[in-house]
């Protein structure tokens, strides 16, 4: 039976990929996107940061001996088969779920970047609200 470590560590191991994807497309149309306000010096900050958690995460569960394998398939969720030492689970989650964890996690990353290198126009629209 997975931990909540461990079932913390397998969300992370679904969710930063999908996030680093998005920011890579996200990088060369900037405007219509959340990072609209991001100096392109800061993207690849932002990806180091993401790619280091990811990494991490993945050795945690690897060192728990636990293994994930996605089940593809269309549906409204993402499922997973979940290898915990050596006992089988089923796991599946909603997308407007993981959809949500991306959104946190992503505001958690850009909190981490250094603000004084924000655009100067898009960061005086987040402050004012337009």
């Amino acid at each position: 039976m997975t931990t909540e470590e461990e079932m913390n560590d397998i969300i992370l191991c679904i969710v930063l990929p999908l996030l680093l994807n998005l920011i890579d497309k996200w990088e060369w149309f900037p405007d219509p996107t959340p990072l609209k306000h991001l100096h392109e010096s800061q993207f690849q900050i932002l990806r180091d940061l993401i790619t280091i958690d990811h990494v991490e995460a993945k050795q945690r569960l690897k060192a728990a001996d636990v293994k994930m394998v996605k089940k593809e398939k269309f549906s409204p969720s993402l499922d997973y088969t979940i290898y915990v030492r050596r006992r089988v689970e089923n796991v599946g989650f909603m997308k407007g779920h993981i959809k949500s964890e991306m959104s946190r996690w992503l505001g958690k990353y850009v909190a981490k970047l250094d603000k004084s290198k924000f655009n100067n126009q898009h960061a005086a629209e987040l402050k004012t609200g337009k």
